[in-house]
């Protein structure tokens, strides 16, 4: 089994997004809407939106391979933590993940590889 950083975190950023990026729009109204990461998967008002909307993302893109997999969020940061089945799968996840609305930095803590893609 490989494992990417025990007891580092690694942080990936969403491209073409600045972090706590608000809408564009601003007004005083702005107040009585619900922010990106606080939206549910139906688009009501959910505190852990970001996560639930992401881990359905996974599991319409990929189906099964993330059952091992848990997707929390701190705010606007997405955080994977888990078993998957390789690197490949987990860059495929990370570029999904930035692709939701609502996530700025997509952050990796104790991610274990089932099978190691790098050569012996």
């Amino acid at each position: 089994m490989g494992v990417l950083g025990e007891s580092s975190v690694v942080l990936i950023p969403a491209v073409d997004k600045t972090f706590g990026a608000v809408t564009t729009g601003f007004s005083i109204s702005s107040f009585r809407e619900s922010p990106p990461e606080r939206i549910g998967i139906q688009g009501e008002y959910d505190y852990n939106g970001l996560a639930k909307r992401v881990m359905h993302c996974f599991q319409q893109s990929v189906g099964d391979e993330v059952t091992q997999l848990k997707v929390r969020q701190r705010g606007c940061v997405v955080i994977l933590t888990g078993v998957i089945a390789s690197r490949h799968l987990l860059n495929r996840l990370v570029s999904l993940a930035n692709k939701v609305e609502g996530t700025a930095v997509v952050e990796l803590y104790r991610v274990t590889f089932i099978e190691d893609d790098v050569a012996a």
